[in-house]
């Protein structure tokens, strides 16, 4: 998530063709869930046994939850042409995982549906893991930075139940499951340029003075709006049909494949030869910052679309001392959590600048914290 905690110094002149040239480095990473502790991801990754704990506060079976993962790394620079002015150019691999379902669902799963003698909604259940490489070019002057977006997608998985599916468990012994669902799928090939999908998207951000209040001003952004095109190996899964699955039989569980067909013929995804259109998961940010007597405060909020991300909400504030460190703290709700407190900081020598951002401080605790998140940014100007 784009937050507003530093500002590009300008450029001296110079008789070259490009008068300064700013390099820059960026990497994030962060996990979390609604209900979740870390530690639960910790398990699930490199093993171990979950406990009662671990599993998260037991709600009720119909409050939608929210779990997720971001990876993402950057490198770019930026060529001015005068203080002003000038032209960019960046590269991002974006690695994403999210998923929104009932908390039925998953106390089903993790704690099995003893008791449980009544309807699951799957209504709002949907998933999606992403791997996405995007190089970006564009201008920029001090107010505006518009660009393209040319996406490789690598992988693309999809999942979106019915408005209406549900699993029925009136039976101990049986699910009664009723699905009318779409899930698609897309591997990564061998070849480094051509790949089973593409994608074309424009970026803009404004940022503004307010003049009816002095030291305010706004930022708006949107990156990589447009379209997906799926074209090449897509397999799918589109099924509307009802069944019931009671366990297997002795005589399944003894002959293997007997047991794995039984799946294959509900489960299996198929080739699918047409093309797939998407709306690219572009990302929204927008602003508002006031300096008031070297104190930097800022709202916000943040969302990326077809993630199963609920829109951030953010506050913080900077402390901006003249000196080469400089530290702030942020609150935010939503995303993939719930509330989260972090912590900026930025260091600075001569034209190196590193910008380090700690998404939530109770996730240093991986037994109580819901999330954990880092973000890192080297900035190196070369006049």
């Amino acid at each position: 998530m784009g937050l507003p905690f530093f500002s590009m110094s300008n450029p001296n002149d110079s008789s070259t063709v490009f008068k300064a040239i700013a390099l820059t480095s960026s990497s994030n990473f962060s996990i979390g869930s609604s209900h979740l502790p870390v530690n639960f991801f910790n398990r699930v990754y490199f093993g171990g046994f979950i406990d009662e704990n671990e599993k998260g506060k037991i709600s009720s079976v119909n409050k939608i939850q929210r779990s997720g993962l971001e990876i993402d790394i950057n490198f770019g620079v930026d060529l001015f042409q005068n203080n002003d002015e000038g032209w960019y150019v960046n590269f991002q691999n974006t690695i994403t995982s999210g998923a929104k379902y009932n908390q039925g669902l998953f106390d089903v799963i993790l704690r099995g549906n003893t008791g449980f003698n009544e309807n699951l909604s799957l209504g709002e259940t949907a998933f999606h893991f992403r791997n996405h490489q995007l190089f970006q070019f564009g201008k920029f002057n001090h107010k505006i930075r518009y660009g393209i977006t040319i996406g490789n997608i690598l992988q693309e998985i999809n999942g979106q139940f019915g408005r209406y599916d549900f699993i029925n468990f009136t039976n101990p012994y049986e699910w009664n499951i009723i699905s009318n669902s779409n899930m698609f799928a897309i591997p990564n090939t061998n070849n480094f340029l051509k790949k089973n999908g593409h994608s074309l998207g424009i970026n803009y951000k404004i940022s503004e003075k307010i003049k009816i209040i002095k030291n305010l001003k706004y930022n708006f952004e949107i990156k990589n709006l447009g379209l997906i095109l799926l074209h090449n190996n897509i397999e799918k899964i589109n099924f509307d049909t009802s069944f019931t699955y009671s366990g297997l039989s002795i005589e399944q569980m003894l002959n293997l494949s007997d047991s794995t067909n039984l799946f294959n013929n509900i489960f299996s995804p198929k080739p699918f030869s047409e093309n797939i259109f998407l709306i690219t998961p572009f990302e929204f940010n927008t602003n508002i910052i006031l300096n008031k007597n070297k104190i930097e405060y800022y709202s916000g909020i943040y969302y990326r679309h077809n993630s199963q991300y609920f829109p951030k909400i953010y506050f913080g504030l900077n402390i901006r001392n003249n000196h080469k460190l400089n530290f702030g703290s942020i609150l935010s709700y939503g995303g993939y959590n719930k509330f989260q407190i972090g912590m900026n900081s930025e260091y600075q020598i001569n034209n190196l600048r590193a910008t380090l951002i700690l998404q939530n401080f109770l996730g240093l605790v991986p037994s109580t914290g819901k999330s954990f998140g880092i973000f890192l940014k080297l900035s190196w100007e070369i006049k």
